[in-house]
Protein backbone atom coordinates (compact mmCIF):
# COMPACT_ATOMS: atom_id res chain seq x y z
CA UNK A 1 0.00 0.00 0.00
CA UNK A 2 1.45 3.19 -1.32
CA UNK A 3 1.12 6.65 0.82
CA UNK A 4 0.95 9.55 -0.89
CA UNK A 5 1.26 12.89 1.22
CA UNK A 6 0.81 16.45 0.25
CA UNK A 7 0.96 20.02 1.97
CA UNK A 8 -1.78 21.87 3.55
CA UNK A 9 -3.33 24.16 5.91
CA UNK A 10 -5.27 23.28 8.76
CA UNK A 11 -7.41 26.38 10.63
CA UNK A 12 -8.43 25.82 13.87
CA UNK A 13 -11.34 28.83 15.31
CA UNK A 14 -13.06 28.76 18.59
CA UNK A 15 -16.12 30.70 18.56
CA UNK A 16 -18.46 31.19 22.03
CA UNK A 17 -20.32 34.74 20.49
CA UNK A 18 -22.41 33.04 17.77
CA UNK A 19 -25.48 31.58 17.84
CA UNK A 20 -25.75 27.81 16.28
CA UNK A 21 -27.49 29.22 12.95
CA UNK A 22 -24.49 31.51 12.26
CA UNK A 23 -22.14 28.35 12.34
CA UNK A 24 -24.39 26.41 10.38
CA UNK A 25 -24.37 28.53 7.43
CA UNK A 26 -20.98 29.26 7.49
CA UNK A 27 -19.94 26.05 6.31
CA UNK A 28 -21.16 26.43 2.80
CA UNK A 29 -19.33 29.72 2.87
CA UNK A 30 -15.90 27.97 4.01
CA UNK A 31 -16.47 25.24 0.98
CA UNK A 32 -16.78 28.32 -1.62
CA UNK A 33 -13.74 29.84 0.03
CA UNK A 34 -11.74 26.72 -1.00
CA UNK A 35 -11.90 24.66 2.00
CA UNK A 36 -11.44 21.26 1.96
CA UNK A 37 -13.26 19.64 4.77
CA UNK A 38 -15.30 21.42 7.27
CA UNK A 39 -15.79 20.10 10.88
CA UNK A 40 -17.60 21.93 13.46
CA UNK A 41 -17.42 20.14 17.18
CA UNK A 42 -19.80 21.73 19.89
CA UNK A 43 -17.98 22.20 22.84
CA UNK A 44 -17.90 24.30 26.63
CA UNK A 45 -15.82 26.86 27.43
CA UNK A 46 -14.88 29.06 30.30
CA UNK A 47 -17.86 30.00 32.53
CA UNK A 48 -19.71 26.87 31.57
CA UNK A 49 -20.33 28.81 27.57
CA UNK A 50 -21.81 27.00 24.56
CA UNK A 51 -19.08 27.11 21.87
CA UNK A 52 -17.78 25.38 19.02
CA UNK A 53 -14.47 24.45 17.46
CA UNK A 54 -14.40 24.59 13.96
CA UNK A 55 -11.86 22.90 11.86
CA UNK A 56 -11.20 24.40 8.18
CA UNK A 57 -8.53 21.89 6.10
CA UNK A 58 -7.67 23.38 2.68
CA UNK A 59 -5.31 23.33 0.46
CA UNK A 60 -2.17 25.79 0.88
CA UNK A 61 -2.63 28.00 -2.08
CA UNK A 62 -6.76 28.79 -0.27
CA UNK A 63 -5.56 29.52 2.88
CA UNK A 64 -5.24 33.01 2.49
CA UNK A 65 -9.36 33.35 1.10
CA UNK A 66 -10.35 31.24 3.79
CA UNK A 67 -8.55 33.41 6.28
CA UNK A 68 -10.19 36.24 4.87
CA UNK A 69 -13.71 33.93 5.44
CA UNK A 70 -12.89 33.53 8.85
CA UNK A 71 -11.82 37.05 9.41
CA UNK A 72 -15.36 38.06 7.66
CA UNK A 73 -17.76 35.78 8.66
CA UNK A 74 -16.45 34.64 12.26
CA UNK A 75 -15.55 37.84 13.86
CA UNK A 76 -13.24 36.60 15.97
CA UNK A 77 -10.44 37.86 17.33
CA UNK A 78 -7.45 35.12 16.64
CA UNK A 79 -6.99 31.33 15.42
CA UNK A 80 -4.61 29.07 15.29
CA UNK A 81 -3.49 28.32 11.61
CA UNK A 82 -1.30 25.21 11.32
CA UNK A 83 0.87 23.86 8.05
CA UNK A 84 0.45 19.76 7.65
CA UNK A 85 0.82 17.02 5.66
CA UNK A 86 -1.87 15.52 4.09
CA UNK A 87 -1.63 12.07 4.25
CA UNK A 88 -3.95 9.90 1.40
CA UNK A 89 -4.28 6.67 -0.14
CA UNK A 90 -4.72 6.99 -4.00
CA UNK A 91 -8.23 6.41 -5.47
CA UNK A 92 -9.93 6.22 -8.33
CA UNK A 93 -13.48 6.77 -9.35
CA UNK A 94 -15.68 3.73 -10.97
CA UNK A 95 -19.25 5.04 -13.09
CA UNK A 96 -21.86 1.70 -12.48
CA UNK A 97 -24.48 1.65 -15.26
CA UNK A 98 -27.36 0.85 -13.22
CA UNK A 99 -31.05 0.53 -14.48
CA UNK A 100 -33.92 1.72 -12.23
CA UNK A 101 -37.10 -0.06 -12.52
CA UNK A 102 -40.13 0.53 -10.78
CA UNK A 103 -43.60 -0.63 -11.91
CA UNK A 104 -43.38 -0.44 -15.46
CA UNK A 105 -41.15 2.50 -15.57
CA UNK A 106 -37.12 1.91 -16.48
CA UNK A 107 -34.97 4.87 -16.20
CA UNK A 108 -31.24 4.29 -17.31
CA UNK A 109 -28.14 5.99 -15.06
CA UNK A 110 -24.45 5.80 -14.06
CA UNK A 111 -23.55 6.16 -10.03
CA UNK A 112 -20.48 6.99 -9.25
CA UNK A 113 -17.97 5.14 -6.59
CA UNK A 114 -14.67 6.29 -4.76
CA UNK A 115 -12.36 2.97 -5.12
CA UNK A 116 -9.23 3.45 -2.66
CA UNK A 117 -6.10 1.07 -3.89
CA UNK A 118 -5.06 0.26 -0.46
CA UNK A 119 -8.62 -1.04 0.27
CA UNK A 120 -12.16 -0.01 0.44
CA UNK A 121 -14.88 1.38 -1.80
CA UNK A 122 -17.77 3.63 -1.22
CA UNK A 123 -20.60 5.73 -3.04
CA UNK A 124 -19.69 9.15 -4.35
CA UNK A 125 -22.03 11.46 -1.97
CA UNK A 126 -22.80 13.98 -5.13
CA UNK A 127 -23.62 11.00 -7.07
CA UNK A 128 -26.13 9.56 -4.23
CA UNK A 129 -27.40 12.79 -3.72
CA UNK A 130 -28.50 13.38 -7.60
CA UNK A 131 -30.16 9.33 -7.94
CA UNK A 132 -32.21 10.78 -5.12
CA UNK A 133 -33.01 13.56 -6.81
CA UNK A 134 -33.78 10.79 -10.15
CA UNK A 135 -35.47 8.74 -8.50
CA UNK A 136 -38.25 11.89 -7.01
CA UNK A 137 -38.65 13.72 -10.60
CA UNK A 138 -38.78 10.14 -12.30
CA UNK A 139 -40.63 7.91 -10.10
CA UNK A 140 -42.62 10.14 -7.70
CA UNK A 141 -40.55 8.66 -5.05
CA UNK A 142 -39.59 9.89 -2.04
CA UNK A 143 -36.99 8.06 -0.65
CA UNK A 144 -34.39 8.37 2.67
CA UNK A 145 -30.55 8.94 1.55
CA UNK A 146 -28.96 6.37 3.85
CA UNK A 147 -31.38 3.90 2.17
CA UNK A 148 -30.36 4.80 -1.63
CA UNK A 149 -26.85 4.99 -0.26
CA UNK A 150 -27.35 1.07 0.93
CA UNK A 151 -28.90 0.20 -2.70
CA UNK A 152 -25.68 2.21 -4.33
CA UNK A 153 -23.12 0.36 -2.06
CA UNK A 154 -24.99 -3.07 -3.58
CA UNK A 155 -24.81 -2.54 -7.11
CA UNK A 156 -21.15 -1.37 -6.47
CA UNK A 157 -19.94 -4.39 -4.76
CA UNK A 158 -21.98 -6.73 -7.01
CA UNK A 159 -20.29 -6.78 -10.53
CA UNK A 160 -23.38 -8.39 -12.22
CA UNK A 161 -26.03 -6.31 -10.85
CA UNK A 162 -26.97 -3.57 -13.39
CA UNK A 163 -30.44 -2.73 -11.98
CA UNK A 164 -32.32 -1.53 -8.81
CA UNK A 165 -35.64 -2.46 -8.23
CA UNK A 166 -37.13 0.68 -6.74
CA UNK A 167 -40.30 -1.20 -5.75
CA UNK A 168 -39.84 -1.58 -2.02
CA UNK A 169 -39.05 1.86 -1.80
CA UNK A 170 -42.57 2.56 -3.16
CA UNK A 171 -43.84 0.55 0.25
CA UNK A 172 -42.18 2.96 2.08
CA UNK A 173 -42.59 6.50 0.92
CA UNK A 174 -44.50 9.25 1.21
CA UNK A 175 -44.92 9.46 -2.70
CA UNK A 176 -45.59 5.45 -2.37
Amino acid sequence: MEIYSKEGTLFAVQIDHLPGECIGQVVDVFYQAGASNVQVISTVTKKNRPAYIIWIDCREERAEQVERTIVKELHTGGWHKIRTEHRYLHNEIHTKEITLCYGKKTCRTAVLAKHFLGGGIRPEHDSVASLKRLIAEEFSLDTDYYTLYAFVMAAILNPDSGELNLEILGETSAGG
